[in-house]
């Protein structure tokens, strides 16, 4: 079963929570660009336990903000065929037992860059993962990117914070790249 609801609005969490409670086969949850009338977060939580089936997972852009890290984890470690996730702007070091559980990933978007830290050098993604698209990523994260940057065939930029000379050096590590946006 796919739902896309793509710049829908007129819906909300309640709505979610009834769908991700029900709907056990659910493949492709897409709300991109979507305005939805957040009431909790419990639709994430009934997503996470009710659905193994789950390929596709993209909230991006939205402004669901009542996202929990562990309903995120415990879908990676359900979904064993997840391999497309887009969430909302969110630490990415708050993500490192979902990427540790979503082996199959290799689609990311979202997350972001909200310390100033060594332990961004230790995240480890998704040996799979070859699209990706961080938000605010600075000068300062670039390097968090090196180590998987020759796997990269698309790399979205859209929300970078980097000036010319930060995409050039960005785009030398990506021998493979196919799309940047």
């Amino acid at each position: 079963m796919v739902l896309k609801l793509d710049k829908c609005s007129g819906f909300s969490t309640d709505g979610l929570l009834h769908i991700c409670r029900s709907c056990r086969n659910l493949k492709v949850l897409f709300l991109e660009e979507s305005l939805v009338i957040e009431k909790d977060g419990d639709w994430l939580h009934e997503l996470a336990i009710n659905n193994t089936q789950l390929e596709t997972l993209n909230f991006y852009m939205t402004d669901l903000s009542q996202v929990s890290f562990n309903d995120l984890e415990l879908i990676a470690k359900r979904c064993k065929s997840l391999v497309s996730v887009k969430i909302v702007d969110c630490e990415i070091l708050d993500l490192v037992g979902f990427f540790r559980f979503a082996v199959s990933l290799e689609e990311f978007s979202g997350g972001c860059f909200n310390n100033q830290s060594e332990q961004y050098a230790s995240l480890a993604y998704p040996l799979l993962l070859c699209r990706l698209g961080l938000d605010y990523m600075s000068t300062n994260e670039m390097p968090i990117v090196y180590p998987f940057a020759s796997r990269l065939k698309k790399l979205d930029l859209l929300y970078a914070l980097l000036d010319t000379e930060d995409h050039c050096v960005l785009l030398q590590q990506c021998p493979n790249l196919e799309v940047l946006e």
